[in-house]
């Protein structure tokens, strides 16, 4: 008896003691084998070579990858080049032809082009005299990108490495983030400002102030799938930049237990994306994604990079500076130019090196504000069969824009739909009569009580409250072709929507010939409208397809217009989505946030730059 007893006393012993080991091995991290990561690498490469019809990496390149040069294949050679393929010869040609019949505007283009023909060994003169026309002209994004410039080794006569960071680490937010507007950090942007800091992390304690600041930051934010989500998006994008970043750093996420969450590290975020032939998908259970594949490819690339104990993805090997090695700057075995921060082993320190005296220069960075009034008539549209509104008659002239455009008042609406009576009589109807037959059969059975008519009462009317404070519609309904009226008007703005920047790109039925999705058109204003208000009333008027994520009356006001016309984010590359502008201005508010004024002039305009190919306009 005693022995039993004993037993049980030791079996419940173990069991207690056992029992909080339990999450722990649950949650054990599986570790990723670096054979693992090259199986992914080889997925990706072996898809594509599909895709265009390649039988091996060296026609891929001679063939799509120089046919795509400009427009849409310069990752995958830049990629390509840090895998040790150094023959990137037809690419450089295909590049410097584009570069020479096309008039890039866009300062970050610009930048990337040039990291591109570094790439690829030119010798151009390109990389560097780009420079100083490009560097902090278009936001954050144009200060990362020249950083990369310099980072190997090419100077110009206005920025040095040193006066570049000094200005990306001055536009650092209060959260230990960047982000191209407003005071809440990004993700992707935080991660891609690494990037570019991470070959100067040992260069003064500020930089590596603010880099640990940014890694806290992004560790915060990673979910419990290792991965990471914008603007309340769950994406593959997202994830391959910070690994992309981390391992820039020299940091390990395999190992790293601030990137690993609930067992799940980097690479597992990314890896939930794949599909079954090696590609990858933008969001989960979504279909073939090609920003999503590159950027996995060449996160998967920087991080094996990282193992192998060689400079971050973009400190290039095949680089062929156009002046001499700045002194004191030694890479390893030969690949880095510029100072290296991070580690230069996987999981060992290593000495860093220092850049060399900076080039004297004056940095000069200027900001334009305007405010614009304007005057409004009648005028009439018409209707395409692509939900495009083209309009004539009237104008309005803002002396911000220095510009007169068409406005549409009053425009040619989709069929009126046939009125009809509203449901709500019928259904309350249906609830009243619905009470009186449970009362009646309460009565027959006996159950008289009066809490149990008082309680059938209470639910009876909570239904019939329901019913009066909903409005349930049908998208015929929705989209009703009629404006919204309203009674206390302030004033009135106007509105349009456009994608001039990928026009001609797509066969897509719903991107115009012209652009021109929604020509400017005027809407009355009530005090407290604003800009996502007068898109969703556009929407509903114009019967045009809106997808936003976020509400106006959540945290921050946090709406995220991810697609406009069946337009989405990201359907013509990594930094493609739709932006607003309000009388020729970005804003740094959120759409849901900015309070509209009587005169305003909202765009809404698809950028594949993330703003920069518009010549945007910051809000101070």
């Amino acid at each position: 008896m005693r022995s039993k007893i004993l037993t049980v006393c030791l079996s419940s012993a173990l069991i207690f003691a056992a029992a909080p080991c339990i999450p722990v091995m649950q949650e054990a991290h599986c570790e990723h084998t670096v054979g693992e990561v090259d199986d992914l690498i080889g997925g990706i490469v072996d898809f594509k070579l599909g895709q265009v019809g390649a039988g091996s990496i060296e026609e891929w390149l001679a063939g799509d990858i120089a046919a795509g040069a400009g427009t849409s294949t310069d990752w995958y050679a830049l990629t390509l080049s840090q895998c040790g393929y150094t023959d990137l010869s037809a690419y450089e040609s295909s590049l410097e032809s584009y570069l020479s019949s096309n008039n890039v505007t866009s300062a970050t283009s610009r930048e990337k082009y040039a990291l591109g023909l570094c790439a690829a060994g030119s010798r151009s003169s390109y990389i560097s005299d780009i420079l100083d026309s490009s560097i902090g002209q278009q936001g954050v994004m144009s200060w990362v990108y020249g950083l990369h410039i310099l980072n190997n080794g090419y100077t110009c006569p206005s920025y040095t490495a040193e006066s570049v960071t000094d200005s990306i680490l001055s536009m650092q937010l209060g959260d230990g983030g960047w982000a191209l507007w407003g005071e809440y950090g990004d993700i992707d942007v935080t991660a891609m400002t690494v990037q570019a800091l991470a070959p100067r992390y040992d260069d003064s304690s500020q930089v590596s102030e603010a880099v640990d600041r940014a890694v806290d930051f992004l560790s915060e934010r990673q979910k419990e799938d290792g991965g990471y989500e914008s603007f309340g998006n769950p994406n593959a994008e997202s994830t391959a930049q910070v690994l992309t970043a981390v391992s820039a750093l020299g940091i390990d996420c395999r190992y790293d237990d601030r990137f690993i969450k609930n067992g799940n590290d980097l690479i597992d975020g990314i890896a939930q994306y794949r599909l079954p032939d090696g590609s990858f998908s933008h969001i989960r259970d979504g279909g073939f994604n090609e920003t999503a594949t590159v950027q996995a490819y060449y996160s998967f690339v920087a991080f094996r990079r990282m193992t192998e104990g060689k400079t971050p993805l973009l400190v290039l090997d095949n680089r062929a500076s156009a002046q001499s090695p700045q002194e004191g700057n030694e890479g390893s075995g030969g690949n880095t130019v510029g100072s290296q921060g991070h580690s230069s082993t996987a999981n060992e320190g290593g000495s860093s090196t220092k850049a060399a005296a900076p080039v004297t220069g004056n940095t000069t960075t200027s900001a334009a504000t305007a405010k614009s009034t304007g005057t409004t008539s009648t005028g009439t549209g018409t209707q395409t069969s692509t939900g495009r509104l083209t309009s004539s008659g009237t104008s309005l002239s803002s002396a911000a824009a220095s510009q007169t455009v068409t406005v549409i008042t009053s425009a040619e609406k989709p069929e009126k739909l046939p009125s009809r009576r509203s449901y709500k009589p019928f259904a309350i109807l249906i609830v009243v009569g619905a009470a009186a037959v449970i009362a009646l059969i309460i009565f027959i059975m006996g159950k008289r009580s009066y809490k149990n008519f008082i309680f059938l009462g209470i639910a009876a009317g909570a239904a019939i409250a329901v019913i009066l404070l909903t409005d349930i519609r049908s998208p015929e309904e929705y989209y009703s072709g009629e404006k919204k009226h309203k009674d206390n008007v302030i004033g009135t703005v106007t509105m349009e929507i456009r994608c001039d920047t990928i026009a001609g790109k797509s066969d897509s039925e719903h991107i115009p010939e012209d652009g021109v999705i929604l020509a400017p058109t005027a809407f009355d204003i009530e005090s407290g409208d604003t800009v996502f208000d007068i898109l969703t009333e556009a929407a509903q008027t114009y019967g045009i397809q809106v997808e936003n994520k976020g509400s106006a009356g959540s945290s921050h006001g946090m709406v995220y217009i991810s697609g406009i016309n069946y337009i989405y984010e990201f359907d013509f590359g990594d930094l493609s989505g739709w932006v607003y502008h309000v009388n020729g201005i970005t804003p740094s508010r959120n759409c849901g946030e900015y309070v509209l004024s009587d005169g305003d002039r909202i765009e809404w305009l698809y950028t594949c730059e993330v703003g920069h190919d518009l010549n945007e306009v910051y809000e101070e």
